[in-house]
């Protein structure tokens, strides 16, 4: 039997945080792009950065590290499974420790920290997360992540690097065009398998008994996101709300549990794709229209439509004995 997902939060109740964002992130961001211009040219680039630059920096990271904290806890509070609303437990105070020590450890170590960083983050958001009494638990590794950062990051663009430094010692011109393509095939090459492993490390959270991922194949995978996001370049974006929505019904629907006393958790989506398209574009209008005013409305309703027509089965799962 499906048990369909309900989101409570309102336009309203986003708009606070919303408006504290818009003038405490947008307004240092303005300036701060004001000091990159002036580093750019060649009497300032010489003296380095100003302490101004530093100073909006630091305003706009913390921002937005402060946007996200109580965006992904208003969001998590608004969703519903079985008219019960899920639990957030998280602390500030511990919150603002991994932030300031990842942002340290991932510039002392040249960024090599960084998979760790995002690890202990989303650890945080899981960990915090519970429902019915039980919490959930994250059980990816900072590890894996790097792995997978070099291998979908790193190595592709260091490949780049050795291509522009080829490049420039033959003084072959940078804005030919066949330059131009092979730097574009290595950046769509590296970003499809790079989006599609970052979420499936992402999504390998336990609640109670249950281990829940992605069931899906590699190959098969990336095919489905680099088709969609193809379909997204080509059409000058206009297709990426319909990208979005095929893609999240794709791996909502590969996305299941193992098998507890005979039982299995998975989940899916069967809403209307076209009509979805077609509503996220008319609130993306609207928010263009109002200069990013109606962002709040826009994002609640699109998270609406979408979470309520997002179930949840618990199958039974005969299954067969050893001889």
């Amino acid at each position: 039997m499906k048990s369909y997902l309900n989101f409570t939060l309102t336009g309203l109740q986003f708009l606070p945080v919303w408006i504290a964002f818009y003038l405490f992130f947008m307004i240092p961001y303005y300036f701060l792009l004001g000091e990159l211009s002036e580093l750019n040219s060649t009497e300032v680039s010489a003296e380095g950065p100003s302490f101004l630059f530093f100073f909006y920096l630091a305003i706009v990271l913390a921002m937005a590290f402060t946007f996200i904290f109580f965006l992904v806890k208003l969001m998590i509070q608004s969703v519903a499974y079985k008219g019960e609303l899920l639990i957030c437990d998280f602390h500030l105070g511990k919150y603002v420790w991994i932030i300031i020590s990842g942002l340290v450890l991932s510039i002392v170590t040249f960024g090599i920290y960084v998979p760790w960083f995002m690890k202990n983050m989303h650890r945080f958001f899981v960990h915090g997360t519970g429902y019915n009494s039980h919490k959930f638990a994250f059980r990816g590794k900072g590890g894996k992540l790097f792995l997978i950062m070099t291998l979908t990051i790193f190595i592709p663009f260091l490949i780049v690097g050795i291509l522009l430094f080829s490049i420039l010692e033959h003084e072959i011109d940078l804005q030919s065009q066949n330059f131009l393509r092979i730097y574009q095939l290595i950046v769509m090459f590296s970003l499809v398998p790079n989006i599609y492993l970052i979420l499936k490390w992402a999504v390998d959270i336990r609640y109670k008994d249950y281990f829940i991922k992605w069931d899906t194949e590699f190959f098969p995978a990336t095919g489905k996101i680099a088709i969609e996001l193809g379909l997204a370049v080509i059409t000058i974006g206009i297709y990426f709300p319909m990208a979005y929505i095929r893609l999240y019904a794709y791996f909502t629907e590969h996305t299941k549990s193992n098998v507890v006393n005979g039982t299995q958790i998975a989940m899916g989506y069967d809403g209307d794709q076209f009509s979805a398209f077609l509503f996220m574009w008319g609130q993306i209008l609207l928010t263009v229209i109002t200069l990013g005013l109606y962002y709040p409305w826009a994002f609640s309703k699109i998270a609406h439509r979408v979470l309520t027509q997002t179930y949840v089965t618990t199958n039974f799962v005969q299954i067969q004995e050893r001889k």
